[in-house]
């Protein structure tokens, strides 16, 4: 509105604007309010996600996360080439074998020429260890019976001792414990 509008008005048309103006001002004064209590509350959130920014990252060691989930560490890469034995890194072989075989070659892998009369040397050895079948031992118990043909009484056999009905297992070698 300019100037010569506001002239052309009487007083009650200017007591009518002050008053719209008036409740514009309130209005506006209460959502700026408002508005300053919103950007507080952000910038209270805005601090408190920047403290979380400043703490280490979470790992399996200071979280309940699980171990899959750890970062690990980046190895150099090595090459894998061909490993010698050393001490500890392998059986030993075992002091007193059941038997012992001794194979010798008898062609080359190479040229197939005999090689059956040339010396030959031990170049490896290992033992081959077989663990035998366990094979139960059955015993079926059948007690027999009958009636007394002086009696009439039933009667039945006695199971031998250590062969009592029950449970059907038996450690034949107690483990030592």
């Amino acid at each position: 509105m300019d100037r010569a509008a506001l002239d052309s008005l009487d007083r009650e048309g200017l007591i009518r604007i002050i008053l719209m103006q008036f409740e514009a001002i309130e209005r506006l004064t209460a959502e700026v309010v408002a508005l300053r209590a919103e950007n507080a509350e952000l910038r209270t959130q805005n601090a408190e996600l920047r403290a979380k920014l400043d703490q280490p990252p979470k790992t399996p060691d200071n979280s309940s996360l699980p171990p899959s989930l750890g970062w690990k560490a980046s190895s150099p890469v090595r090459s894998k080439g061909k490993r010698k034995a050393h001490p500890g890194a392998h059986r030993p072989l075992h002091p007193n074998p059941t038997q012992k075989r001794d194979v010798f070659a008898s062609s080359c892998p190479h040229c197939r020429a005999d090689v059956s009369q040339s010396p030959q040397w031990a170049c490896e050895a290992y033992d081959r260890i077989e663990i035998p079948a366990i094979k139960p031992e059955v015993t079926r118990v059948t007690l027999h019976g009958g009636v007394c043909p002086c009696c009439a009484g039933r009667f039945k056999a006695a199971p031998p001792e250590g062969l009592e009905p029950g449970y059907p297992f038996v450690i034949a070698h107690p483990a030592v414990v």
